[in-house]
């Protein structure tokens, strides 16, 4: 009878009058234990059939009966609390369903019907594992597969294979980042709906390990289809002790053969930071301490490009970046692509001395070049004055001491002309005369005497 009472009190705090609690009694819901036996088309149903059976009645019909909306979804609500109560162990109490615990058992319920709305079924699946020293990306990938599953026990799947199998009452005092964590932790292994999800766990399970060498040390789990006691055994496998030291070991490996010579097309700096920075990770889940200066000092020990050499040097004699691997790294990379772009720039100006700059670098006469033109590509060429203002004055000065250059070679070659001719007696002369008076290189428009008017 206490029951009864106290389980009328909460369908009145739900928002319906004393008639209406007494019908819903009526219809066999006379305790909070008899919501674990409904679901919402149950609740729907009852509604449902009560209205009907008063319009029947129409003026005969006793009391003043009605389900006002928001009422119902309080009820939904307190059935929602109820069986998550069971399923976690708790005390089912009508009295405890009032205050704070009512707009927060609404709140669930609410994202709840939000999370079944918006459910994705196709939710990609990692790959299959082949090759157990994979494992740490495998895990990662399925928990968090398995994490966005709800099945029978409407809680993410991950807390089949949860450590505890027990839940102490430590467990439900702990305080939890969101409530789904809660439920992870707190959740039963027993009845029905672990039933249900286990089986589920394993078929998820197998379809990932089974063609590869995994499959040998959950196979015993088959029969049974034990999702929790595959998942441990072949964590346990991977995750022990003896693997545990395979990794370590794997990681100082990778980090010792790691190697940056420089920038390359199929191995970037980038590339050679996430190497060392995936070896860290690794040993950080292991709970392996590395020292920062450590972490530099192999950092750097794997770097040989020559144009590193003095960053380097700075970083051993910088503190801050000697006992900061992030500081390091950051210092380098930036230098790293500083560098790049600074002798991309610098390829580009150089690059001039093979490029068209301007329609005036074809050659006149035709074929075989006769006619006086300055042959294509020639950068020491002569410009108008609108090809000249386009260049930027670094391009000015490339072709001002390009031309330099070919002066003094031309001067070179004279030289050595005259000194022939003199050896020879001085017979031609006139023919030095006219050597030493040519040309000897194109004109800056912009300085030149004719400005614009004249083409070089």
């Amino acid at each position: 009878m206490a029951q009864v009472q106290a389980f009328t009190q909460a369908l009145i705090r739900c928002g319906f009058n004393n008639d209406t609690a007494g019908v819903i009694i009526q219809e066999g819901m006379e305790t909070i234990d008899s919501l674990l036996v409904v679901d919402d088309d149950d609740i729907d149903a009852m509604v449902k059939n009560i209205r009907k059976t008063r319009r029947v009645l129409g003026a005969v019909a006793v009391g003043d009966v009605t389900f006002p909306f928001v009422a119902v979804k309080r009820f939904k609500a307190m059935r929602n609390w109820t069986v998550e109560r069971a399923r976690t162990g708790l005390l089912m109490q009508a009295g405890a369903f009032f205050g704070a615990e009512i707009p927060s058992a609404v709140s669930r319920y609410a994202l709840e019907k939000l999370r079944k709305s918006v459910e994705d079924d196709d939710i990609d699946k990692p790959s299959e594992l082949s090759d157990l020293t994979k494992w740490d990306i495998f895990w990662e990938r399925f928990k968090s597969y398995i994490g966005q599953k709800r099945e029978a026990a409407k809680c993410p799947l991950t807390y089949v294979f949860r450590d505890e199998a027990e839940v102490l009452p430590a467990a439900h005092a702990e305080v939890y980042d969101d409530h789904d964590a809660r439920l992870v932790a707190t959740t039963l292994l027993q009845n029905d709906w672990f039933d249900l999800d286990n089986h589920r766990v394993y078929d998820e399970f197998k379809a990932l390990v089974v063609k590869g060498p995994g499959w040998s040390f959950i196979k015993t789990f088959d029969r049974r289809k034990d999702g929790r006691g595959a998942v441990l055994a072949l964590k346990q496998q991977c995750q022990g002790v003896s693997a545990i030291q395979t990794r370590k070991a794997s990681a100082y490996a990778r980090i010792t053969v790691a190697r940056y010579t420089g920038q390359k097309r199929n191995f970037t700096f980038d590339q050679y930071v996430e190497m060392h920075q995936n070896a860290y990770n690794t040993l950080a889940k292991l709970d392996e301490t590395v020292p920062e200066t450590k972490k530099v000092t192999d950092f750097l020990a794997g770097i040989s490009d020559p144009k590193l050499s003095n960053a380097k040097d700075m970083i051993l004699g910088d503190i801050a970046k000697l006992t900061n691997f992030e500081a390091c790294q950051q210092y380098l990379k930036t230098l790293v692509y500083n560098k790049a772009t600074q002798d991309k720039h610098e390829r580009n100006v150089s690059g001039l001395s093979g490029k068209d700059l301007g329609n005036n670098n074809k050659r006149k006469g035709g074929r075989g070049g006769k006619g006086g033109g300055t042959p294509r590509g020639d950068v020491t060429r002569s410009y108008t004055r609108e090809e000249w203002l386009k260049l930027s004055d670094e391009q000015r000065q490339k072709i001002r001491n390009l031309r330099n250059a070919k002066k003094a070679r031309q001067e070179g070659d004279r030289n050595s002309q005259v000194s022939s001719l003199t050896q020879d007696g001085g017979a031609n002369s006139s023919i030095v005369s006219g050597s030493t008076n040519g040309s000897t290189g194109g004109t800056d428009p912009v300085n030149s005497p004719t400005g614009s008017a004249k083409r070089g």
